[in-house]
């Protein structure tokens, strides 16, 4: 008897991305980097057209006002993608980049708040998720209004049954007419500052007003916002407390962006080295030379290459200890340190910024106020950068008063 072995039959093939029905291939959406390549074409074309909405719809259309909703569990890498975002659009316009950054920062704290008030992290998740979800960009304001005394908050908010109601007057608000989320502090009448969340279109109770910046900085989109007794659920508030804690949150918040300042300063100076970059390798001089192969010409580049990137690895620094503070307990100390490193960051990103673009400027020279050169709008807008946030004055005075104080210099802890 013999034993008959069975037919042979080939192997089927393994499904492959080629082979596989087009219902079944799961695509990788393409990476933040391709995405961003993306937005900042759209934004040069709309720059040029003087029409921003194709690149806020197209920048809706990615992942990167949203990123923050990945990093929940883990912060590191947020800095850096803030950075890399912020220096590309700045590097087309700085008055764009400052709106962007008011989104920026406000969901880069949300998503790093070390530990402090109570419920807290769990609402700032629930708030960062929603935003990625529904697409949704977050404007600011911090009630800052112009007065003869700096810091002067122009709203105020009383306790009303459920809820409460604000009232007055703040001058700045980037991002105005573009925003769906409003995030922006107050004081509330015998309970202390206090941080609200609320919808913003198609509300009536909130005018925004006029460009305050109506030529230099129109891109930034920077409108005065007045309340008109506008009633707020008790859901739409995000903190509230008197004394030092609330005071400390403030102050992480506003390290956030300080640091974001100083990342999209850094982007007008890529900007305006790579427009030197284009024009002294295009144009020759009389001997036919192109110009970027002169040993002066190499020489003054490299100084401002220089210049910017120890400003970097600055800012760098500052964003890396924001991260590291995420959902940990408050750490005075630590909070006072990375406050000192983001003023210290903005100072020397926005110093810098101003140097390689005024120079960057030289190079070039009268061709930088020719039809559309990029370099006439990073001239106007990167002046900002000073302006902005901390005064610099006061910068220097604090760091002044400590370096001159009982404690050794250098302090240990830097």
């Amino acid at each position: 008897m013999t034993l008959k072995t069975a037919p042979k039959t080939r192997p089927r093939p393994q499904a492959t991305s080629k082979t596989m029905p087009a219902t079944r291939q799961r695509r990788q959406p393409p990476s933040l980097e391709m995405q961003l390549d993306r937005v900042t074409a759209v934004l040069k074309e709309a720059l040029e057209r003087q029409d921003l909405a194709p690149f806020y719809a197209a920048l809706r259309r990615t992942d990167l006002p949203f990123f923050t909703a990945r990093h929940l569990d883990d912060s590191r890498g947020i800095a850096r993608t803030c950075f890399d975002i912020l220096q590309r659009l700045a590097g087309l316009s700085p008055a764009v980049g400052l709106a962007i950054k008011n989104h920026l920062y406000v969901t880069a704290a949300l998503a790093t708040f070390p530990k402090a008030v109570p419920g807290l992290t769990e609402r700032s998740r629930s708030l960062l998720s929603r935003v990625a979800a529904k697409r949704l960009l977050v404007v600011n304001t911090s009630s800052k209004v112009h007065a003869d005394r700096l810091g002067t908050l122009g709203t105020r908010a009383v306790p009303d049954g459920k809820g409460y109601r604000v009232h007055g007057t703040a001058s700045f608000m980037s991002l105005a007419t573009q925003g769906d989320l409003l995030f922006f502090l107050t004081l509330v009448e015998d309970a202390g500052l206090a941080v609200f969340v609320i919808p913003l279109k198609g509300r009536q109770d909130v005018e925004i007003g006029p460009l305050l910046f109506p030529r230099a900085m129109v891109d930034s989109d920077t409108r005065k916002v007045v309340f008109h007794d506008v009633f707020l659920p008790a859901d739409c508030l995000l903190a509230i407390g008197a004394g030092n804690l609330m005071s400390a949150l403030m102050t992480f918040q506003m390290s956030w962006h300080q640091t974001l300042l100083a990342a999209l300063s850094l982007g007008a100076a890529a900007g305006a080295i790579e427009e030197a970059r284009r024009f002294l390798r295009t144009v020759s001089g009389p001997g036919g030379q192109p110009l970027a192969e002169l040993d002066g010409m190499m020489t003054d580049v490299g100084r401002l290459v220089i210049r910017y990137r120890a400003a970097c690895s600055f800012v760098h620094r500052a964003g890396e200890q924001l991260e590291a503070m995420a959902g940990r307990a408050l750490d005075p100390v630590a909070l006072e340190q990375a406050f000192d490193f983001a003023c210290a960051a903005k100072y020397t990103a926005t110093e810098c910024a101003e140097e390689v673009v005024t120079r960057a400027r030289r190079i070039v020279g009268s061709r930088t106020f020719v039809g559309s050169q990029p370099l006439e709008r990073l001239s106007q807008e990167v002046m900002f950068g000073p302006l902005a946030g901390e005064v610099h004055a006061l910068i220097e005075r604090r760091h002044g008063r400590r370096a001159l104080g009982e404690q050794e210099f250098p302090p240990r802890r830097w």
